[in-house]
């Protein structure tokens, strides 16, 4: 993605297929491309280390962990915990991970977002604490693993805290290429088409 001049990003370029490279030849090309940003580069994972490790020490980059992922891949380790689903304590851990993932939008002022912040992060040292007091070992170790990466964006006032809107497209469109038996390149076309729609203003 590129930002545009008049605020906001565009999408760049786009691919879909096969693809068994590294990290590391995926960004080859755009590396120059990034070191021209004179914004910071903020970087959206749901948490693959490998994508950090390929830019390391080439660019400058700011991590954002997805807050869309976090609840939702919370889930999972509490089942590896062994927690009831929608038991209880489940409850409490998901809806307390939703709470404070949920960031409002259009907050201007900084002393505002800096108490936003701290309160948020003093209820996840909070949901931490809990569950290593109920030996959740999986859960907890994955919230200290993101804690540190889960409120950059805001931290930073730039724009970015979840993968969601391109994420939920892939997984329509792989369900399509799947189920449906599209070819690559119609689904390449669609996606391109419903991308510029979300970030290049293009209204069909």
């Amino acid at each position: 993605m590129q930002y545009k001049k008049g605020g906001g990003i565009r999408v760049a370029g786009i691919d879909i297929g096969n693809y068994n490279g590294s990290w590391d030849k995926l960004f080859q090309k755009s590396i120059d491309v990034i070191k021209g940003f004179k914004r910071p580069f903020l970087l959206l994972t749901d948490g693959d280390a490998s994508i950090f490790a390929s830019l390391k020490g080439k660019v400058t980059i700011l991590i954002q962990r997805c807050l869309w992922h976090i609840p939702y891949q919370a889930q999972y380790v509490l089942w590896k915990d062994a927690v009831k689903r929608k038991g209880e304590e489940w409850l409490h851990v998901v809806a307390e991970l939703m709470e404070i993932c949920a960031i409002r939008p259009l907050v201007d002022c900084q002393d505002t977002i800096q108490a936003m912040i701290a309160s948020k992060k003093t209820r996840l040292e909070n949901i931490i604490a809990y569950c290593r007091e109920k030996e959740y070992t999986h859960t907890a170790s994955y919230l200290e693993n993101a804690r540190g990466d889960m409120f950059t964006a805001i931290e930073n006032r730039l724009e970015g805290k979840t993968t969601s809107r391109v994420e939920r497209l892939f997984r329509t469109v792989n369900m399509r290429v799947n189920v449906s038996k599209w070819s690559t390149e119609g689904a390449l076309n669609v996606t391109k088409v419903r991308l510029a729609y979300y970030y290049n203003g293009f209204d069909a």
